[in-house]
């Protein structure tokens, strides 16, 4: 919405300046491209100038979703000036009379962003690395989008943050989302092995898990400046509650991951193999809550 204002607001300011001093179509363009860009910047900035006044020691306001608002606009801005779009598969599969825990694969800090973006009508929050809170104006608009931190370190803070996260989904404020691989995947293999204490949060809640998979997001950086980026984010299987596979976690986790899997080797043909690998079993056999990265 913002960045569709911002182009307009360029296009118009362009036209009007053409329109005056008599410049041509080739000067319009560029006009409409420099005025764009300033609006661009000045968005930018104001929303700095926003974050000075947000308080990361108290908790978000519940009852206002602007700053969810606001960090979906970012997130659009950010993908216009990067040439980055999203194609999303299997919206359809996600509930709407029900909160949910959505899982994905992860290969890259702009993950959780643009999922979040992507999905912004199902008012999606992820929990991340505690790391990431302390990047300057990016911590306080997580904060303010109900964004959990993790300690990757600490099992007891990791506890907390998971009860945290079973408070939001059962007061209705946000769905959740979560990384059972613990971390981001820079290895050749399509999926890492699971940490099956991610699943614990929709086993508290009792809410549906939606699987889901993103593609190519670790291109973004190389294709920029000179490429644009096409992302897959594709919702595959939604697991109710009481479906069959609910039962321990681990069992969420037998179930889960192969579905994963089978989906992102079709991306990554260098790493298939001729059946699906028996699920791999994590070093911490599922009893702690997944690491973020």
């Amino acid at each position: 919405m913002i960045l569709t204002v911002l182009i307009l607001l360029g296009i118009g300011l362009a036209v009007h300046t053409c329109a005056m001093h008599g410049l041509g179509i080739l000067a319009g363009l560029l006009l409409a491209l420099g005025y764009t860009l300033a609006f661009i910047i000045v968005f930018l900035l104001l929303v700095a100038l926003l974050s000075v006044f947000i308080r990361i020691d108290r908790p978000a306001d519940r009852r206002t979703r602007f700053y969810l608002w606001l960090m979906t606009n970012i997130v659009q801005v950010g993908m216009f000036l990067m040439r980055v779009r999203v194609e999303v598969t299997g919206r359809e599969l996600i509930p709407r009379d029900t909160r949910f825990l959505l899982v994905c694969n992860h290969r890259t800090i702009f993950d959780p962003v643009l999922t979040m973006a992507c999905l912004s009508e199902f008012t999606l929050a992820f929990i991340s690395k505690k790391e990431n809170f302390k990047i300057p104006i990016v911590n306080k608009i997580m904060h303010m989008c109900f964004c959990l931190p993790l300690d990757r370190e600490d099992n007891r803070a990791a506890v907390k943050t998971i009860n945290e996260a079973v408070e939001l989904l059962d007061e209705n404020i946000v769905s959740m989302g979560i990384y059972p691989e613990g971390m981001c995947n820079k290895t050749a293999a399509p999926l890492l092995p699971f940490r099956n204490g991610a699943f614990k949060i929709a086993q508290k809640a009792r809410v549906p898990i939606v699987i889901s998979v993103i593609e190519n997001t670790e291109n973004i950086l190389k294709n920029f400046p000179w490429k644009p980026t096409t992302v897959a984010l594709k919702i595959l299987e939604v697991l109710p509650y009481d479906s069959e596979h609910r039962g321990q976690t681990k069992d969420v986790s037998e179930h889960v991951w192969p579905v994963m899997y089978r989906e992102l080797v079709k991306h990554y043909p260098d790493a298939q193999q001729e059946d699906t690998p028996a699920f791999p079993a994590p070093e911490d056999a599922g009893s702690g809550p997944a690491q973020q990265q």
